[in-house]
């Protein structure tokens, strides 16, 4: 007896092109506290995120264009494809997070097992994708008009970077942008929120083993999405230094509204920049503990204590120099 297997597509019936959507896929990936939420104002202006707005984002209410971009902010896929299970391990020099599939990726019996990949992978790529598109529907039917065809979704995954190199082998068609900051004012920035007087409102003391961790879980993020970076086609990604972006924003955000397919004309970039940047934020929404903080590079050397720069030293060194940061 021949037992015959169903034929199965994980694309059948989609209301839209699978691969035509994958291609408007804009990932950020990087670091938290790294200017990603800048970034993703910018590329998408003047749509703004806003987790208060049925949509997570909104748009002036007397503005007449049409959207290129939508914001999605902290979509978090990765969270759920690869849920950290505590801590950060080091092998054979690369930092890595602990995550349910790293511990039980070997188990046939596991969700996501390696030896089930051909069933779960373009389940949870259709998932995204219908998901993702769901955002496109709303937009139109609560009246935003879109440019021709499927607009870009820009995803600011900052925090869910430990799993990059798991969903961008899902979305091969997609784009990555690897935003990268010092990882010391990375550090000094995530203590300011999470003192009392921080914007998280959480009330925990920096200390030197908070510190560590913090540093040590800067490092996994950087190894994974340099892993995840370096096997993307080199035509589908872009690494950005925070600092390089606030220095000459303009000499960076018009190549690569270029690379994206976003209108990029002179005027356009300069009203972006105007309309984002820390001076056009109003006073009582930044400084010492607001969300925007101060946008100055190199405050760690005030922030951080000789101890944290110590740590930060000891754990950050090699990854720092590979990307650029000097002492």
């Amino acid at each position: 007896m021949t037992i015959r297997r169903a034929r199965y597509s994980a694309t059948a019936g989609l209301p839209f092109d699978d691969e035509e959507l994958e291609s408007k896929l804009v990932w950020i990936y990087g670091s938290p506290r790294s200017g990603s939420t800048w970034l993703l104002e910018m590329l998408c202006d003047p749509l703004r995120p806003n987790q208060g707005r049925p949509l997570g984002f909104g748009w002036p209410e007397r503005w007449g264009g049409s959207a290129a971009a939508l914001p999605v902010d902290e979509f978090l896929m990765s969270s759920h494809l690869a849920p950290t299970s505590g801590g950060t391990v080091e092998l054979l020099g690369t930092m890595r997070f602990g995550t349910l599939n790293g511990f039980l990726g070997k188990r046939p019996s596991y969700a996501f097992s390696k030896e089930f990949a051909e069933f779960w992978r373009p389940e949870a790529r259709r998932m995204t994708l219908v998901r993702l598109h769901g955002v496109v529907q709303r937009a139109r039917e609560a009246g935003l008009e879109l440019q021709p065809g499927l607009p870009l979704l820009v995803i600011k995954e900052v925090n869910g970077s430990h799993a990059a190199d798991v969903v961008m082998s899902l979305f091969p068609r997609s784009k990555m942008i690897f935003l990268v900051r010092d990882g010391r004012d990375v550090i000094d920035s995530l203590a300011a929120a999470n003192r009392p007087e921080g914007f998280l409102r959480v009330k925990r003391d920096p200390n030197a083993e908070w510190i560590r961790e913090q540093c040590e879980q800067w490092a996994a993020r950087v190894d994974v999405c340099t892993r995840a970076f370096e096997s993307h086609d080199a035509e589908l990604r872009r690494r950005i230094r925070y600092e390089d972006l606030l220095a000459d924003t303009a000499g960076m955000l018009g190549p690569l509204f270029e690379w994206l397919g976003l209108p990029a004309g002179e005027d356009r970039v300069r009203n972006v920049i105007r309309r984002r940047s820390f001076d056009a934020v109003p006073d009582e929404r930044k400084g010492p503990g607001k969300h925007r903080r101060s946008a100055t590079p190199g405050k760690w050397r005030e922030g951080l204590s000789a101890e944290a720069q110590e740590i930060a030293r000891e754990v950050m060194a090699d990854r720092l120099a590979r990307l650029g940061y000097d002492e």
